[in-house]
């Protein structure tokens, strides 16, 4: 095996960028982006706790590919660098195709783990930044700026497994739909209807937590991925997103008009098989809400 921990060729003319980038790491730190594999345009953005890549749930990311070891290996920062560990992994962590038990990693450097490549990219320079916004690019909805449904499901199906693994673990879904949004649409037009739809998400956002997930679902739906929250307390944020689009005016065409919304909330429960029965439950109350007079949470 090859322990490539400092070698003399990675000194010189890095000495320099490394003292930068002490004195930058708090504003700029580095990031891993996949540029092959089943995760591919994922990034894993470094700062100075360890991170642990593997097969295993508990991983700090996980890749699932059953080659790959349950923690295959992790990046670690050290002063001024960062170093890949390999964690005695089955088969193996390659640095730019060598075999490699621990060593400091460099701008550009290649990681593979299976079929799986990584590239250490530094945070400060224009090819990160291109990683970055492609990365969004794929997980945001370009209308409101939210998570997209696609990278939502991915989240809840980690969750659900969390979930699965921990009885004691909470997990809640809601789905917020707009009420007689097709109206809006008929009357004034999409561009109107766009309008009312990013206004919806601006104010929801700031009433969401900063460990929850919110994303846009479909055309005016929206959901809310809640961890370790039961639903009496999803039912008290869902309160506060519906009693905050009511009491706001919205100027649709030209026109001040009053928008509300329905919603349904899940929690997880060992009865459901899959991620699919917590939606379908959120969705169940949902229609439940919708067939009660609109305007409120079930």
């Amino acid at each position: 095996m090859v322990d490539k921990t400092d070698k003399s060729t990675r000194t010189d003319s890095e000495t320099v960028i490394a003292g930068t980038r002490r004195e930058t790491r708090d504003n700029h730190d580095a990031c891993l982006v996949i540029i092959r594999g089943p995760r591919l345009g994922s990034r894993i953005v470094l700062g100075r706790k360890p991170v642990v890549i593997g097969r295993s749930i508990d991983s700090d990311f996980q890749i699932s590919e059953r080659s790959i070891s349950r923690q295959h290996c992790r990046i670690i920062a050290e002063g001024d660098r960062y170093w890949i560990e390999d964690l005695g992994s089955t088969n193996q962590t390659y640095l730019n195709e060598d075999v490699v038990e621990r060593s400091a990693l460099r701008d550009g450097d290649h990681i593979r783990i299976s079929q799986t490549v990584l590239k250490f990219v530094d945070e400060g320079n224009i090819e990160a930044g291109y990683h970055s916004e492609l990365h969004e690019s794929t997980i945001r909805d370009a209308l409101t700026g939210l998570y997209n449904r696609r990278h939502a499901m991915a989240l809840l199906k980690t969750e659900v497994a969390k979930a699965e693994r921990e009885p004691d673990r909470e997990l809640t879904v809601m789905i917020l739909d707009l009420d007689f949004f097709k109206e809006i649409n008929d009357e004034y037009g999409h561009l109107a209807g766009d309008g009312v739809l990013r206004k919806v998400a601006e104010i929801a956002r700031d009433r969401v937590r900063a460990s929850d997930t919110f994303a846009r679902i479909g055309g005016e739906e929206f959901a809310v991925i809640l961890p370790d929250t039961n639903i009496a307390d999803a039912h008290r944020i869902a309160e506060s997103i519906r009693k905050a689009i009511e009491m706001e005016t919205f100027n649709v065409g030209g026109e001040v008009r009053k928008v509300t919304l329905s919603g349904g909330i899940a929690s997880w429960s060992s009865a459901f098989e899959d991620m699919s029965d917590l939606l379908r439950e959120a969705d169940r109350r949902l229609y439940q809400a919708k067939s009660s007079g609109r305007n409120q949470i079930c």
